[in-house]
């Protein structure tokens, strides 16, 4: 059995370096991890190729104990300067007289892992908001309607010339803010119900798009489709995903005050690690739609918090349309992510799964 081979199509990144850690073996999957091509690792010393990351320590002192070293989380950065969290494991390999020869690392990219906990604890969140809705609605919306009829009663007595009037239209408007609000709780804490059915997204986007055509016009704003034509129809509630992604266009329109190009884009899945699996049926081939903007972008201090109900970076909004649009999206089997570049943009993909035939 030919072992490099082996390990050239091993999932997770392997890399080897001899006593002087120049590297002698560098996979498939090390070359997508880290952004360097093998042709251009082998026979370089690793400190050149990863100078701030933690393996070099890691491999420098397996060479150096003839031991082991693990360690369950520390990063390694891409040319590009994104930090991609890994876990590492180093070994020594042996002479035939028992001297170390060289070192091996095997490098396990878990930022998806990392993702799905952080799904997971947003998951807790929004039950908890959603449990919170129904306990607080019916007592919150009683009195809320006994303040409504008074003010309006108050209105009609003193007439439309007193001078109370702006400050019982006031009233009335912040009422209707917080039945609003009460609402907007109460979309998280319902069950999703889907009619699922196959859909063409080509279809679903462009009836988003006519929508918000106009509102990117005044704006200054280009809708740029960058459609796959072979993309296989995918299995979703109409209505739902509407919903969604006439978020997202309202939310990147919202970032790109001063004009730019808002494009959408679809193509079929390549990335395993959303691929979802059925029982029973294996893994489910994904499409991925992206709604990207050169807008203002995301700091990166707040960019684990969008997905929390109420957390907002605009002035006006609630925080609740992109938690909703991640639980729509996990309703559907599929998964959400967002990448974002201070100043230069922010790009949304959801994997959503295809239709089976």
């Amino acid at each position: 059995m030919n072992f490099e081979s082996v390990l050239a199509g091993f999932p997770d990144a392997v890399i080897a370096v001899d006593v002087g850690l120049r590297v002698i073996f560098w996979n498939a999957a090390a070359e997508a991890l880290t952004g360097r091509s093998a042709r251009r690792s082998v026979d370089r010393t690793l400190k050149d190729l990863l100078p701030d990351a933690s393996l070099v320590r890691h491999l420098s002192e397996t060479v150096r104990t003839a031991e082991s070293r693990s360690e369950s989380e520390t990063t390694i950065e891409t040319p590009d300067g994104r930090a991609v969290p890994v876990s590492v494991l180093t070994a020594p390999l042996f002479n035939r007289d028992g001297t170390v020869e060289a070192a091996v690392a095997v490098v396990r990219d878990i930022s998806r892992l990392r993702q799905l906990e952080a799904e997971v604890h947003r998951g807790e969140t929004l039950a908890a908001a959603g449990r919170m809705a129904l306990g607080l609605a019916h007592e919150i919306r009683n009195p809320l309607g006994a303040i409504r009829g008074a003010v309006q009663l108050l209105a009609r007595e003193l007439g439309p010339e007193g001078r109370f009037t702006d400050h019982f239209s006031v009233l009335l408007t912040e009422v209707d803010r917080v039945n609003r609000i009460i609402e907007a709780l109460l979309d998280l804490a319902r069950p999703v119900t889907l009619r699922l059915a196959p859909l063409n997204l080509h279809q679903l986007l462009e009836r988003v798009a006519l929508v918000t055509e106009e509102t990117a016009r005044a704006q200054s704003v280009s809708i740029v489709r960058r459609y796959d034509p072979s993309l296989p129809p995918i299995r979703g509630d109409e209505d739902r995903l509407v919903q969604v992604f006439h978020n997202l266009v309202r939310n990147a329109l919202d970032a790109m005050k001063r004009g730019g190009h808002l494009t959408l884009t679809t193509r079929v899945s390549l990335n395993p690690l959303f691929a979802k699996v059925d029982a029973g049926a294996g893994q489910r081939m994904m499409v991925e739609a992206q709604v990207i903007d050169d807008g203002t972008g995301i700091p990166a201090g707040v960019r684990d918090r969008i997905f929390d109900p109420f957390f907002t970076t605009r002035e006006k909004g609630l925080g609740l349309g992109l938690a909703l649009c991640h639980r729509i999206v996990e309703e559907h089997k599929g998964a959400i992510q967002i990448d974002s570049v201070e100043g230069r943009g922010t790009m949304v993909t959801c994997f959503l799964p295809v239709a089976s035939r």
